[in-house]
């Protein structure tokens, strides 16, 4: 695909996996290959911020929550071949995602980022997975 002009992109970020009573706490993503669609929250670290820290600073952003617990983070990578509109991407899509307790509830009020829309819970149970990212899907819902 290279030869027909298809560009690689790389993306490497940090990410929370939030359960409760067997739903996944995601947000709307607004840009990207991803926009959208729900999402786990998190984003990518900056200069010498630790992962921690940078997920930390994420769901402050995204979730307007400081009160949380990070547990161990594990790494992944998937590769994304379509973005949410259909089109054809070659996108590499590293990380790290972390199981994270809230140790308060996010406000209901939508609120927004440099790049999310609001959050809601996704029942794997009821709801869609089409409305779901690949990140969301095959990493936020995985034991």
């Amino acid at each position: 695909m290279k030869g027909r002009g298809l560009l690689d992109a790389y993306h490497f970020g940090v990410y929370a996996r939030i359960r409760c009573n067997g739903l996944l706490l995601c947000v709307r993503k607004t840009r990207g290959p991803y926009q959208g669609l729900l999402d786990l929250p998190g984003g990518s670290p900056e200069p010498f911020e630790s992962w921690h820290e940078a997920l930390r600073r994420e769901l402050r952003e995204e979730l307007g929550v400081s009160s949380l617990s990070i547990g161990d983070f594990s790494r992944f990578a998937i590769h994304v071949d379509r973005s949410a509109d259909g089109s054809v991407i070659n996108f590499h899509h590293h990380g790290a995602i972390a199981n994270v307790r809230l140790g308060e509830d996010p406000p209901s009020d939508a609120r927004n980022s440099s790049d999310t829309a609001g959050w809601r819970w996704f029942n794997p149970q009821q709801d869609d997975l089409a409305t779901m990212s690949r990140l969301a899907a095959e990493v936020g819902l995985a034991d």
